[in-house]
């Protein structure tokens, strides 16, 4: 119940058989609009039990799904983290963003996702962002704006339920969310069953489907820290588009999985081979029996990255021979084929495209 005039509206709500009242101002141009507000904000924290600020949070992100990553470091104070950990985690939630964003805009799943990615995903990436620390334990928060569901009436002040009709299909933006959410959860249950199941890392390829990729898991291991401290992530989805029937538990992971963890994402990239990569860069080794096809070695970099690799592959005699004329005239090479990962070392299957570069004379 509300009675409303041109600058306020009044509502009315009973909980637990006490009637609570606010005066909700609609003019922002108002000589005591703040002051109206805060008395908002302290009737809404009073009747949910809950402190002012975490009132203040929630609506002040009504339109967006806010992930948050709760880490628990060794031997640091509350809200602390050490540098190099702290840096790796806010790297690592950005992977496990694209890891999932990729894994909606993608037409199959894969284990193990290209480092180029979609300009889907980019743009989607650029709508993300970092939010403010909370109390507790380091705590570190990606919110992501999502598209409001039109509903024929405003939604109460003190309702918690959705109004309207759930429309059949959710935006890209909530997709990503879910999925992330979904994949962490599939990803924390097959860490799991790997430790206590004979079949060890099957759970992690039959959890592809669901969004699970060599690239998820390298992420959730950053999220661990160089120390491999237990980490939880929560999602709290936007008022502005809320879920029906679906609980949404922290997720937590312990300190014994994240070794798992780790060892599925390298499981996963032995196994399956990253498809339609771009190598460029110079022949640093050469090896034949005679003559015929040979092994090269490549320093340079994948498509999509800035990290100089090393790969090794097999090219058959007419391409080995270009190799060993870039080599002599010291030039770079390019070569598409599929990446896997042979323990420490990377090797390029089915290599095609080969060729020298012309690079200028100031190279």
């Amino acid at each position: 119940m509300r009675d409303r005039t041109t600058t306020g509206a009044l509502w009315f709500k009973v909980v637990d058989g006490e009637e609570f009242e606010a005066l909700q101002p609609l003019e922002s141009g108002l000589r005591d609009y703040g002051s109206r507000v805060l008395d908002v904000l302290r009737v809404l924290a009073v009747a949910e039990e809950r402190s002012e600020l975490d009132v203040l949070q929630d609506i002040s992100n009504v339109s967006m799904d806010v992930h948050s990553v709760r880490t628990f470091p060794a031997d640091s104070a509350p809200g602390l983290i050490g540098l190099d950990d702290g840096v790796q985690a806010f790297e690592s939630l950005r992977s496990l963003i694209v890891a999932a964003a990729y894994s909606v805009s993608a037409e199959q799943p894969r284990a193990v996702q290209p480092a180029r990615k979609p300009a889907e995903v980019l743009r989607f990436l650029r709508e993300v962002r970092i939010g403010p620390s909370t109390e507790g334990s380091f705590i570190l928060s990606a919110h992501t704006p999502i598209p409001p569901r039109l509903t024929s009436g405003q939604q109460p002040l003190f309702d918690a339920e959705a109004a309207g009709i759930l429309e059949p299909t959710e935006p890209f933006e909530r997709r990503v969310s879910l999925r992330i959410y979904d994949a962490v959860l599939a990803a924390n249950s097959a860490a799991k069953d790997a430790l206590v199941s004979p079949n060890g890392l099957d759970s992690f390829t039959d959890s592809v489907r669901l969004g699970v990729s060599a690239n998820l898991c390298e992420a959730l291991v950053g999220l661990g820290g160089e120390s491999g401290h237990p980490f939880d992530l929560s999602l709290s989805v936007a008022p502005a588009r809320p879920l029906a029937h679906r609980a949404l538990p922290p997720i937590r992971f312990r300190r014994d999985h994240i070794p798992v963890l780790a060892a599925a994402a390298q499981e996963l990239r032995e196994r399956i081979a990253e498809e339609g990569v771009l190598v460029v860069g110079n022949v640093v080794r050469l090896h034949r029996e005679s003559t015929g096809s040979g092994e090269i070695s490549i320093a340079g970099t994948i498509e999509g990255e800035d990290r100089l690799r090393r790969i090794w592959m097999n090219l058959v005699e007419v391409d080995y021979e270009k190799a060993m004329r870039a080599h002599q005239e010291m030039r770079s090479v390019s070569v598409r084929g599929d990446l896997v990962r042979r323990g420490t070392r990377l090797y390029m299957r089915n290599p095609s495209a080969f060729q020298v570069n012309q690079d200028s004379e100031e190279d």
